[in-house]
C-alpha cells in the first residue's frame, strides 16, 4: 500500500510542470502524506506518541477529599522553614567571602582557616535545615499520595520548568549564530538562499540540542520527585513511566513541528522556483521574447551612439 501511495505521488519533474502556486502546495501535500505513511508503517512508535499527548493534555491525578487537602496544606505550613534557610544561606555567603578575603593565591594562615571553619559550620546548619525541611514535605506528600493531582502539578510544573530553559537556551545560541552568519556573510559568491538554508539548520540544531537537554534534566528529577511521595514500588514506576512518556511525547511533538514546517517550507520554495525557472525557459524560447530583447538590445546600442547613428564625441583632456 505505501509503495501503491508513492507510486501515485508527483515527482520532480511532474512539479516542475505546474504553476509555482500549486506546485508549492502539491510539494507540501506529498510531504504530508509521506509521513502519514510513515506513521502507519510504526504503529507502535506512534501509538506511544499519542498515548503520551493524551497523558499530557488530560492527565490531572486523582482528586483528594476536603479534609485530606486541609491536612496537606496545614502539614506543608508548618514544615516550612524558607525563613531560617534564607538566613543560613546568607550567613554561609558572609562566612564564604570572608574566607575568600581572608585566603592568600596558594595559602591559607590562621585567619584563613578560622574563617574556612565558620563558612564549613555554616555548610553544615544550611545542609541540615534543607534536610530537615525535605524530610517534613515528604512527610506531609505521603499523606496524599504519588498518583493525587498534587503530584500531577508539581510534575507538570518541573517540566514546563525544564521545558523553558530548554527553549530559552535555544533562542539566545540562535540569536548569536544569527548575528555571526550575518558577520560572516561577506562573500559574493555565497547566495542569500544558502545562508538562510544554514541559518535554519541551525535554528533546528539549538532547538533539539536544548530541548533534549531539558527532557533530559527533567528524567533527572523526576525520580526524586518520585520518591518524595514515599509511594509503593508498583506505583512509582508507573507513574515514573508515564511522565517520562508524557515528556519524550511532548517534545517529539515540539521538534516534529518545527522539522515539518522547515521542511514544508523548503519543499515549497523549491517547487515553486522549479516551476517558474521553466516558465521562465519556456518564455525565453518563444521567438516574440526573441524578438523583444533584439529590439531592446538595439535601442541600448543606439542610445549609447547618441541616437543618430553616429558615436557620441567624448572631450579629452590633457
Amino acid at each position: 500500500m505505501a509503495q501503491q501511495a508513492n507510486a501515485n505521488m508527483p515527482n520532480q519533474q511532474q512539479l516542475a510542470t505546474m504553476e509555482p502556486g500549486e506546485a508549492a502546495a502539491t510539494a507540501v501535500g506529498v510531504l504530508a502524506k509521506a509521513t502519514l505513511a510513515t506513521a502507519k508503517n510504526h504503529p507502535k512508535i506512534t501509538g506511544s506518541w499519542a498515548l503520551g499527548l493524551v497523558l499530557v493534555i488530560f492527565a490531572t491525578g486523582f482528586k483528594v477529599s476536603a479534609d485530606v487537602a486541609r491536612s496537606y496544606e496545614s502539614d506543608m505550613q508548618a514544615v516550612d522553614l524558607s525563613e531560617p534557610i534564607a538566613r543560613a544561606a546568607s550567613k554561609l555567603r558572609g562566612a564564604q567571602q570572608r574566607q575568600y578575603e581572608a585566603s592568600g593565591f596558594f595559602s591559607c594562615d590562621a585567619r584563613c582557616q578560622h574563617y574556612k571553619q565558620a563558612a564549613a559550620a555554616a555548610q553544615a546548619e544550611l545542609d541540615g535545615l534543607q534536610r530537615t525541611e525535605a524530610a517534613g514535605l515528604s512527610d506531609a506528600k505521603r499523606g496524599v499520595g504519588v498518583l493525587s493531582e498534587y503530584a500531577v502539578a508539581e510534575t507538570r510544573d518541573t517540566f514546563w520548568t525544564s521545558f523553558a530553559g530548554g527553549k530559552s537556551f535555544a533562542k539566545r545560541q540562535s540569536m548569536w549564530d544569527l548575528l555571526f552568519t550575518g558577520l560572516r556573510y561577506t562573500s559574493r559568491d555565497e547566495s542569500t538562499a544558502s545562508v538562510v538554508l544554514r541559518w535554519l539548520v541551525q535554528l533546528l540544531f539549538n532547538f533539539t540540542l536544548g530541548l533534549c537537554g531539558a527532557l533530559a534534566v527533567f528524567l533527572y528529577k523526576l525520580w526524586g520527585l518520585t520518591m518524595s511521595y514515599q509511594p509503593d514500588p508498583l506505583s512509582a514506576v508507573a507513574f515514573s513511566a508515564a511522565a517520562a512518556l508524557a515528556a519524550t511525547s511532548m517534545v517529539a511533538t515540539y521538534l516534529f513541528a518545527m522539522y515539518f514546517c522547515a521542511a514544508s517550507g523548503v519543499a515549497a520554495v523549491g517547487a515553486a522556483a522549479a516551476a517558474q525557472a521553466r516558465i521562465e525557459g519556456q518564455r525565453r524560447q518563444d521567438p516574440r521574447y526573441r524578438m523583444q530583447q533584439d529590439a531592446a538590445r538595439a535601442a541600448y546600442a543606439d542610445q549609447r551612439r547618441g541616437g543618430g547613428g553616429q558615436p557620441r564625441y567624448r572631450a579629452h583632456y590633457y
